[in-house]
């Protein structure tokens, strides 16, 4: 019976530590692009996917880019729980096609997080945002 213990510990830890972390596990740190924005009205078209972008830090602050604005706060995560503190933005007019109040507002808004591959999802009350690494 004590094989039978230790073979199934070994498998067990064997199985975490080869398929990775669990959703939350590795943190929000990096530096990230966005690839799509899921708002309470549907998909919203990104122009530029470059110009929406977050860097989160260790320390708990984050830097975003809002179309042609910048932005910084600070955030805490807790398992898959994610706040972000509310942001201070710069305000220039970026024009029409701009999505700076979305990408602003979910980011405000957001309440958990998930690493999934290579992307970052981050989920707020009206829908969700995709980040890729930024290169």
């Amino acid at each position: 019976m004590r094989n039978l213990s230790l073979g199934i510990a070994a498998l067990l830890t064997l199985s975490c530590s080869d398929f990775g972390t669990s959703p939350g596990e590795a943190g929000l740190e990096g530096a990230w692009e966005l690839q799509s924005l899921q708002i309470a009205s549907g998909p919203a078209q990104l122009v530029e996917p470059g110009s929406y972008t977050a860097d989160f830090t260790a320390d708990g602050r984050v830097a975003a880019r809002a179309d042609c604005n910048r932005c910084s706060g600070s955030y805490s995560w807790t398992g898959t729980g994610l706040e972000i503190g509310t942001l201070a933005c710069t305000r220039a007019h970026c024009g029409d096609q701009s999505l700076f109040n979305e990408y602003v507002s979910a980011l405000d808004g957001a309440a958990s997080f998930e690493r999934s591959g290579s992307s970052l999802w981050i989920r707020h009350p009206g829908g969700s945002l995709r980040f890729a690494p930024r290169r």
